[in-house]
């Protein structure tokens, strides 16, 4: 979604995708076939410390992810101070992202997604407000209220 997205990302934007799997060739032939080859760079694996370049260089971070169980990506970005693009059937990411508050959330079409990184890149304190937003929101999130949270899950 996000590489045919691009094709409606206004230029100069630039994609940088970080990792590695088993859809890499796929996700080329995307790009290979919307065009945008040229805008996009594969990372491929990456270490942590340029990770943690990637996030501090990054307008935003988009995870759109189908039904992902939790998504570190999206408490990785807000850490980072980084908005977060995500879907409405992105799953975990939900229980974090505040549609207009630290992120934006949309439906699951590459159009929504571009316009998106489009209302970012045009208004780069928008997304310098909704990525302190999300440091907020991030930094209430502790081991001890995570296992606060189970225990008390568990005893209901």
């Amino acid at each position: 979604l996000v590489v045919q997205a691009m094709a409606h990302v206004d230029a100069p934007t630039r994609l940088v995708i970080a990792g590695v799997g088993t859809h890499e060739a796929a996700v080329r032939q995307t790009a290979d076939a919307c065009g945008v080859t040229d805008r996009i760079t594969f990372a491929g694996a990456v270490d942590d410390e340029t990770l943690l370049a990637l996030y501090a260089d990054a307008l935003a971070v988009v995870f759109v992810p189908y039904a992902e169980d939790y998504g570190y990506v999206t408490l990785e970005a807000f850490l980072a101070r980084r908005p977060v693009i995500t879907a409405r059937d992105s799953g975990g990411p939900l229980e974090f992202v505040v549609d207009g508050v630290n992120g934006t959330v949309v439906d699951p079409q590459p159009e929504a997604i571009a316009e998106a990184v489009n209302r970012y890149a045009h208004a780069p304190a928008l997304a310098a407000a909704h990525g302190d937003a999300g440091y907020d929101r991030a930094r209430t999130i502790t081991w001890d209220g995570v296992v606060e949270a189970l225990v008390g899950a568990a005893g209901a």
